[in-house]
């Protein structure tokens, strides 16, 4: 009496599991048709750019059963670490032969603050872009509508105080807003912090007003900086951001943050090797000055918008960091320990030594020759014009166009203070 009713059921359950496994076999499919989109150039081209940086031999295959993402955009976010980092994006790119958005003057800068009019880059002859690491302000709506849709976006940002100590520094503000040197202070970066709201650093670029020393993190990330004293906009917006971003890096956990970033992109060990811990790092006179209590919190409350960035990505990197496993921290030190090796390896400039990484449950096997040193050496400029090449784009546009905020610091603040008359006075 219970035969029936027991062929039911078992015939049910077989039927399931074919139903589970034709829908797993799509779900692949269709996460493939995504993968394989076009690459510019050739498979050779590829090979000659792996051989290139160096690797001679790999004798076993990556344990990891993913398949390595190779649709990115690199947001550089200004005195943040990126010149430190970037170079990993522009070499993955060479190597995989990846269509790489570029500006077609051929400079470090595809367009900043606003996105570059059509003919200002250079059209793919595949017809999609795969990377995009030149400087740039993230704009959701017009990158998703010129890269795939599973695009990895990724950023890198730091702690606030020190954001705001480089780019005082840098972009001379002491020298524009006359914050000098006085009697009762050698430091000037005292002198802003007493009240920084009536210097007024808001300055203008192709019609939109940002401001280097309040919220310039956010600011590269897409955040309007109309809206600094929107605090419960800017919650809103920071929550988008973390679900547009792969990944956040953090400057202050850079090691951290780069082993993350080769598990998230299922990227090799290879791929994601420093010569150089930091790099365009620059000496001035308060670069160690740690400011009292109320010099903080003045601060804090000026850019409260990138403090409350910070502290998001900050928790939301350690969070993937926990979910990550119990080996993460034995990869980091691995890590650092390698790049000890490579940096040790390059120093003694033996060029016709070779250098044997051992394989272990997170890297295959790597052999490497001198050619790896020139790769990890290999300047951004440099790394450009062997790309441009690489993908034929042509002869490159000579124009002009204002994007260094450091020459013309000056002159974007008088634009500022003007614009500000007129518009009071149409009011």
């Amino acid at each position: 009496m219970y035969r029936k009713p027991v062929l039911v059921f078992v015939v049910g359950c077989i039927s399931l599991m074919v139903t589970a496994v034709m829908f797993d076999r799509e779900l692949r499919k269709h996460d493939m048709a995504y993968r394989r989109f076009p690459m510019a150039g050739n498979s050779n081209s590829t090979i000659k750019a792996a051989k290139n940086t160096g690797l001679r031999l790999l004798n076993s295959s990556s344990s990891s059963n993913c398949s390595p993402r190779k649709n990115f955009v690199w947001i550089k976010v200004h005195k943040s670490g990126s010149s430190t980092t970037t170079p990993l994006f522009q070499k993955y790119a060479y190597i995989h032969n990846l269509t790489v958005m570029m500006p077609a003057h051929g400079g470090p800068i595809l367009s900043w603050p606003i996105p570059p009019r059509e003919g200002l880059y250079v059209k793919p002859r595949t017809g999609v872009y795969n990377a995009l690491y030149q400087h740039s302000r993230y704009n959701k709506t017009w990158m998703e509508a010129r890269f795939p849709p599973d695009t990895a976006y990724l950023a890198i940002i730091r702690e606030p105080f020190s954001h705001f100590k480089s780019c005082f520094n840098y972009y001379h503000v002491s020298r524009v807003m006359k914050t000098k040197k006085t009697s009762h202070s050698t430091n000037p970066l005292q002198t802003f912090l007493k009240n920084p709201w009536p210097y007024k650093t808001e300055a203008l670029s192709y019609g939109v007003r940002f401001d280097k020393t309040r919220n310039a993190q956010a600011f590269d990330l897409g955040y309007p900086l109309e809206k600094s004293g929107d605090l419960d906009w800017a919650r809103r917006y920071i929550d988008q951001l973390e679900q547009d971003f792969l990944l956040v890096m953090i400057l202050e956990h850079l090691e951290e943050s780069i082993v993350l970033l080769r598990r998230l992109m299922c990227w090799e060990l290879q791929d994601v090797i420093l010569r150089s811990g930091t790099s365009n790092s620059r000496n001035y006179s308060f670069k160690h000055y740690q400011p009292s209590r109320t010099e903080t919190e003045t601060y804090r409350q000026y850019s409260a918008v990138d403090f409350m960035m910070f502290h998001r990505f900050n928790q939301s990197l350690w969070r993937k960091i926990r979910a990550q496993g119990d080996d993460f921290f034995g990869e980091v030190r691995h890590y650092r320990a390698v790049c000890a090796q490579v940096r040790e390896f390059c120093r003694r400039r033996e060029k016709s030594a070779l250098l044997t990484i051992p394989s272990t449950r997170w890297n295959p096997r790597y052999t490497f020759d001198f050619n790896l040193c020139k790769s990890l050496g290999t300047s951004a400029t440099a790394y450009r014009n062997k790309i441009w090449n690489q993908l034929g784009y042509g002869d490159k546009i000579n124009i002009e166009m204002i994007y260094n905020v450091r020459q013309n610091h000056g002159s974007m603040l008088k634009q500022a203070r003007q614009n500000s008359k007129e518009r009071s006075i149409n009011d």
